[in-house]
């Protein structure tokens, strides 16, 4: 089986973390509440993380903050790490994610907040790594081991479902709902997954038809700009991520607004944007914009709810989320689906292998230097 094949599989079994891992990490944050009472003093959390890890802070910001009702900050490792830490304090949590727990960046942010007087709590499936070590604790994704180095689907779920129970639970905690509520919550990330599911099987063909139209030596689509605001900006990051890693192809990760004025200007015929469109806060602003992006000879591309008539009228291909409406903080588990299968398409279409490391081992060996072997710098160090 190939490397981009295992990227699929994982695409697959991902919505399994939702429907049955669950429960582990419901009794992993019991614990920890039970060890650290701190926990019940918290005013603000920091969630902090380099790539994936950082869009999935990004994705669980709302939805921990309408459960928890404090303040939730994100910020890429470095920017926590070497300047944001200075507003953390004792009563501050922050929840370090990294699932291979190796990233020097998210291991110094972990440091930092032990400095700082903070509890630090490690999001890993990696519970013998630097960041499990530096972490006060962990909260571990257990997944399955990878074989060989794929993009990354199963690890990006695994740290959502652990960022959103780590909310119920402490929400409970903190007396922000009642433990019928913390269940309705679990019940309806369960929900969530099957909806997950339902949306491989619902998207595959439809998908596979505009890849084989579009996609190729001649073929029309030259770029991708993905557009999601709110709590989907972090699947407009995820997504582009996917086709950077998976097929290669230049794509862009924009906010729905910040399109209009910016890549707007830039947008011709070869390109194709890519709307996150659950019916949330910014849907009828997405309309608009979907006018723009047809004027300048551009193409649409909605992922949006099934049973949405009015995208149809903007969009020249809508990719389609099977199910019941989601409560929009909790879409980004199901909308990255229709963009994790394009990048798995668009890398058999191209014939890519995941990152270009099998064809280029020296890039690799490069890029696991930045990222796992970077200096880790001490405050006393950092503020001499």
């Amino acid at each position: 089986m190939s490397r981009i094949t295992h990227m699929f599989e994982e695409v697959k079994e991902q919505a399994d973390l939702l429907t049955q891992g669950a429960k582990d990490i419901e009794q992993q944050v019991k614990d920890l509440v039970a060890k650290y009472p701190s926990l019940k003093k918290t005013n603000k959390i920091f969630i902090v993380g380099c790539g994936d890890s950082y869009y999935a802070g990004i994705a669980c910001q709302q939805l921990l903050y309408k459960y928890l009702g404090i303040s939730v900050e994100v910020y890429q490792a470095l920017e926590f790490s070497r300047y944001a830490y200075e507003t953390c304090d004792e009563n501050s949590v922050v929840l370090a994610v990294s699932n291979s727990g190796m990233v020097a960046r998210t291991v110094e942010c972990a440091l930092r907040a032990k400095e700082m007087g903070a509890l630090a709590l490690g999001i890993t499936s990696n519970k013998q790594s630097p960041l499990a070590q530096m972490s006060r604790d962990i909260i571990e994704i257990k997944i399955p081991p990878v074989v060989g180095l794929v993009p990354g689907t199963r690890s990006y779920a695994g740290s959502m479902v652990s960022l959103a129970i780590f909310g119920f639970v402490l929400a409970e905690e903190l007396g922000r709902i009642s433990e019928a509520g913390k269940e309705e919550a679990l019940a309806y990330l369960g929900k969530v997954g099957t909806i997950m599911r339902d949306t491989v099987e619902n998207n595959f063909d439809q998908i596979s038809k505009y890849v084989n139209e579009y996609v190729g030596p001649g073929k029309e689509v030259s770029i991708y700009h993905v557009l999601g605001s709110g709590p989907n900006y972090a699947t407009a990051q995820f997504g582009t991520m996917k086709l950077l890693e998976a097929a290669g192809f230049e794509s862009i990760p924009q906010g729905i607004e910040e399109w209009a004025h910016s890549q707007y200007f830039v947008t011709h015929k070869g390109s194709h944007v890519i709307f996150i469109l659950p019916k949330g806060r910014a849907y009828d602003r997405a309309l608009e914009v979907m006018q723009a992006v047809k004027v300048v000879d551009g193409k649409v591309i909605v992922i949006a709810e099934e049973d949405d008539e009015e995208v149809k009228k903007y969009a020249n291909f809508v990719w389609t989320i099977k199910g019941e409406s989601i409560r929009e903080e909790f879409t980004p588990f199901v909308y990255a689906v229709p963009l994790e299968i394009l990048s798995f398409l668009m890398a058999k279409a191209l014939d890519k292998n995941p990152m270009d490391f099998d064809e280029k081992p020296w890039k690799k060996a490069e890029n696991f230097r930045q990222i796992f072997k970077s200096n880790i710098v001490s405050m006393e160090k950092l503020e001499q």
